[in-house]
């Protein structure tokens, strides 16, 4: 069931299961900390807390991962991922208890760096395993949209049980969704070894030093910090790859504050729990056809292209927020989320496919989470819920629309001449 005839292994059905367990907290967590009593400058304190510890876990966990994956085959990484789902699942689950003494700020502050050892590294790991198994990875999208279709059904779902049961319903959720992600990992089998041809980077080692054939500079990809050495080589070996990676912490640290904060802002502009899960569907029926046609989207505007109108539509979007008369205009803004989160999904996993060893491919992408985590997500929570209590909403979507066209205007002059 894992496989078609060509060979490809099809981790849809695992991107459906990842993104129902996703949602059971996701954009609902800054809801669930203000219910808990919690003010947004301490929402904001308790998200970057996570933020700190999870880049560093994530790298771990992703050289940890294909270092099993070279002894043990590319069905290694899919048993860290569902590891770190049990772990992230329990330690969501603490967060319900009263503990005597302890203030709830506290309590939240120790579970989310738990959860975020092994919450934020999922994704990437099992992006990496869906390339691989991939004869063709620019159908990565294809297999990725099914994650968008379980978004918009959790979202709108448990949108719906928050207004009739109240915060509680959220650790029923978390569980019921890892169990079923279980039993699509159990349905989707074991990926086969794929070897990958000669990636880009390795080329350009390879080009490092003509006059010896490349040899003098090229470390050798045994031990863990001989690999995260060959990576920096890799991704700060030309000025295109260095400007992408500085935009993608500015636009960390815009999506930031869309994932963990805006519906905080939402609910100021009196939307329902409802129309805050309505927001996550509708940007949902604008990823799926993306998503769905990312092949023919990559080759029309490339990667760098996308890029481009992923940050486009973040400014102008963040800012039409800020200036809607109620909260369920927010709802005609949403759909340019999702070609954000489209555009930059396929288009960053393909740029990080293409600039990094395949023996190497699940630290590569954990790498880009890592990096956008420890700079971009950790300065959006901590400025994000100060910039809320001191001077509103308003002025934070506004400061983050000019950060990306920053970012933005960076990364342009840095990839004129191709590349990334």
């Amino acid at each position: 069931a894992a496989s078609t005839c060509d060979g490809d292994y099809r981790t849809r059905w695992l991107y459906f299961g990842l993104f129902a367990w996703l949602q059971c907290s996701g954009r609902f967590m800054s809801l669930y900390y203000e219910a808990a009593g919690l003010t947004s400058a301490e929402i904001g304190i308790v998200f970057a807390a996570g933020s700190i510890v999870s880049p560093f876990m994530s790298a771990a966990l992703g050289v940890l991962a294909d270092r099993l994956a070279g002894s043990y085959g590319p069905g290694a990484r899919l048993a860290v991922f569902y590891a770190c789902i049990l772990w992230s699942t329990v330690m969501f689950e603490l967060q319900a208890v009263r503990w005597p003494g302890v203030s709830r700020f506290a309590v939240m502050l120790v579970c989310r760096v738990l959860i975020d050892c092994g919450r934020p590294v999922v994704l990437s790991l099992l992006d990496a395993v869906a390339v691989e198994g991939l004869a063709d990875r620019e159908r990565y999208g294809e297999e990725r949209l099914y994650g968008a279709y379980s978004w918009a059904i959790a979202g709108i779902g448990i949108g719906a049980l928050l207004d009739r049961f109240g915060m509680s319903v959220m650790h029923v959720c978390k569980p019921i969704a890892a169990l079923g992600l279980g039993l699509a990992l159990r349905h989707a089998g074991c990926p086969a070894r794929r070897r990958a041809p000669l990636d880009s980077c390795s080329a350009a080692e390879a080009a490092a030093d003509p006059s010896d054939g490349g040899t003098s500079q090229r470390p050798e990809p045994s031990g863990t910090s001989s690999s995260i050495r060959r990576l920096l080589w890799c991704y700060m070996s030309s000025p295109a790859k260095v400007s992408f990676f500085f935009y993608a912490i500015t636009l960390g640290v815009g999506m930031t504050l869309v994932e963990n904060l805006l519906f905080l802002f939402f609910r100021q502009l009196h939307a329902t729990y409802l129309v805050c899960g309505l927001s996550v569907g509708v940007t949902v029926l604008f990823e799926i056809p993306l998503f769905a046609l990312s092949k023919h989207l990559l080759g029309t505007f490339g990667a760098r292209g996308c890029l481009v109108i992923a940050g486009l539509c973040y400014s102008i979007r963040v800012v039409a927020y800020t200036l809607v008369p109620g909260g369920a205009w927010v709802l005609f803004f949403e759909p340019m989320h999702g070609v954000t989160y489209a555009f930059w999904q396929t288009a960053s996993v393909e740029v990080m496919a293409s600039i990094t060893p395949c023996e190497l491919a699940a630290t590569g992408q954990t790498f880009l989470g890592s990096l956008r985590g420890l700079l971009g997500t950790t300065t959006g929570n901590l400025a994000g819920g100060l910039v809320i209590d001191h001077y509103g909403e308003p002025a934070l979507y506004r400061s983050a629309a000019v950060l990306v066209a920053l970012g933005l205007c960076f990364y342009l002059p840095g990839t004129s001449r191709g590349g990334v």
